[in-house]
């Protein structure tokens, strides 16, 4: 209501009141009377329009400011009471008054100079936010986030490899169920108590687009109900050449697991000098009395114990290290008999009385499996040597496989002679993890003309996700999203690399196309993996600051001063005195 009409009924309210006192036969305490009228008018005017001026800021406030993100805590603010108050989020500043909104953060970074500390209370702000302020002293004050604080999964999976969710949840409910759901069923599920970290597994076997739940409970309640979208591949093919000095337990389990996952699959086993058995699964019979360069430009990785590799013949050794140059993967089963010349020296494998056979249990990509061993005096490891990278080590950090670069290929080296023993003891899935790891990490790789990667962990709508593509192409790439062109700038130092942004204005699968050729990923919805987004932002913000501790600009001194409202409280008990007083006058002097 405006200020002039509240004047004018408050006067007049006053005049009636005056004129009704004046009107009483008893006139004793009359101009008490009066006085607590236009006390209580006053009072009344007040509280209708409260008392606000301008006040000059406590000289430690002083070019401060303060800036609200989502998820703020109002209880923070009791240490930063009268600093203006800013927010970039919409929501914010319609939900508190006394808050200005910030449109633009440049922007405001510029035309505020002399502000040159801000205090971000909340989740803290994006990276390109915080680039914007960073010329500012900035002091985080993050709130408490409960959910997921952090979620991992493997985007892209092959048919029939594992999709993994990896994460840590946050709550102080005591029983918490995460439940990994698809198709309306519950595939793989875990308990926790309090703040824990979490992992779920399961094995697609569809080819498609798919989009799984990741859901936790307590009790009958639903905590959380998050999206994991998924883009299920068709597995490659390799194709595994195996030679084999002498048939035994290994090859044999290994040759099974490769056939029945569909792998390509030669094998030569030596009988005797110049004279091999063979056999061919899924895949024509060939001649491999000889290993020559036109076989070898077929096959992505060779596996070969140390005896039979080093048996070679001059040609057939040229052939597989030309090739190993070309991207082929070569894995050498190291055993005790050693070899000689270039496998024998590609690695320093020894034996060592350390490793302990009883009790082994190695750790690869980030899993740990225990296995039992035939009793032996004698463990064999790798020593590490600059450029190899350990792929497999044991409870006492003994490398037992290990992988180095050989031009575009890879050779690996592997002390584990007796894997089939998880097979033996009904453990086929560590068996599985284990070589599906190892050959992973030698098959000669597909060359692809360009790859896709989107930057943003979680790209929502409305927000720029960061697109990147590596390409081959000189010129600069004709690339749409839902048939929208997209343009992309080349990095200065990576020709090779080129980046974008772009908004998606829905949520959903998001096409995005090149060269003709068709990708996907998947943009969230606003309302989707907000705690998870919220800890992220939250680490950024402290990652930031923590690289960026430098000294504000100094700013011409400003005598700032904010708006002081006057607490209305004040008024209310004035209001409550006077008509008070007038109550308790009028029932002891009554009018007659």
């Amino acid at each position: 209501m405006e200020k002039w009409i509240v004047l004018i009924l408050c006067l007049l309210a006053l005049a009636l009141i005056c004129w009704k006192e004046t009107q009483r036969k008893n006139r004793a305490r009359l101009h008490l009377r009066i006085t607590a009228s236009v006390l209580a008018i006053v009072a009344l005017y007040f509280l209708a329009q409260p008392v606000r001026f301008q006040r000059k800021l406590d000289p430690s406030k002083e070019n401060t400011a303060v800036l609200l993100t989502e998820g703020f805590d109002r209880d923070s603010l009791s240490s930063l009471k009268n600093i203006p108050q800013y927010s970039a989020d919409r929501s914010i500043t319609a939900n508190n008054k006394g808050v200005t909104f910030i449109p633009d953060l440049e922007h405001f970074s510029r035309s505020q100079a002399d502000i040159n500390k801000i205090h971000i209370v909340g989740s803290g702000l994006e990276q390109h936010d915080l680039n914007d302020v960073k010329d500012k002293k900035l002091i985080f004050h993050p709130n408490q986030v409960s959910g997921f604080q952090s979620v991992h999964w493997n985007s892209t999976v092959r048919s029939g490899e594992k999709l993994t969710v990896q994460g840590r949840f946050n709550s102080k409910s005591k029983d918490i169920k995460i439940l990994l759901r698809g198709l309306s069923t519950t595939l793989d599920s875990i308990d926790l108590s309090g703040s824990q970290t979490f992992e779920l597994s399961i094995t697609p076997k569809l080819i498609n687009t798919a989009i799984y739940s990741l859901i936790a409970v307590s009790g009958k309640d639903t905590l959380a109900n998050e999206k994991i979208p998924v883009i299920i591949e068709a597995k490659t093919p390799v194709r595994v050449l195996m030679l084999s000095s002498s048939p035994d337990f290994e090859y044999k389990f290994l040759k099974s697991w490769l056939s029945s996952e569909q792998y390509t699959l030669l094998i030569r086993t030596a009988i005797s000098k110049d004279k091999f058995s063979t056999e061919f699964l899924n895949t024509e019979r060939l001649n491999l009395n000889r290993i020559s360069p036109s076989l070898l430009k077929n096959i992505d990785v060779v596996i070969g114990d140390m005896a039979e590799l080093s048996s070679l013949g001059g040609a057939e050794n040229a052939a597989i290290q030309n090739e190993l140059s070309n991207g082929m993967g070569l894995i050498i089963r190291a055993d005790e008999e050693g070899g000689t010349g270039f496998y024998k020296r590609a690695f320093n494998i020894r034996q060592s009385r350390a490793i302990d056979q009883k009790s082994l249990s190695l750790t690869w990509d980030g899993r740990t499996a225990k296995k039992t061993a035939a009793p032996s005096g004698w463990g064999m490891e790798i020593v590490k040597r600059s450029g190899e990278q350990a792929l497999v080590r044991d409870n006492q950090n003994h490398t037992l496989v290990s992988s180095k670069l050989y031009g575009a290929g890879r050779i690996i080296a592997s002390t584990v002679s007796d894997s089939y023993t998880w097979m033996l003891s009904n453990n086929s899935a560590d068996y599985f993890s284990y070589w599906s790891h190892i050959i992973g990490k030698a098959a000669r790789k597909a060359e692809a003309t360009e790859s896709w990667a989107i930057l943003n962990q979680f790209p929502t709508i409305n927000s720029p996700a960061q697109l990147r593509l590596e390409s081959s192409a000189a010129t600069q790439p004709s690339v749409t999203v839902e048939n929208i062109p997209v343009y992309f700038a080349q990095d200065p130092s990576q020709s090779y690399r080129w980046n974008a942004q772009y908004w998606p204005p829905q949520s959903g699968w998001q096409a995005i196309k090149s060269n003709n050729k068709e990708s996907f990923w998947y943009a969230f919805d606003g309302q989707d993996w907000q705690s998870a987004r919220m800890s992220q932002r939250i680490a950024n913000t402290e990652k930031f600051i923590g690289n960026n501790k430098n000294i504000s600009k100094q700013t011409n001194s400003v005598i700032r001063t904010y708006t002081y409202t006057l607490p209305a409280i004040y008024f209310f008990v004035l209001f409550l005195m006077a008509c008070g007083y007038l109550w308790i006058e009028r029932k002891l002097a009554p009018t007659y």
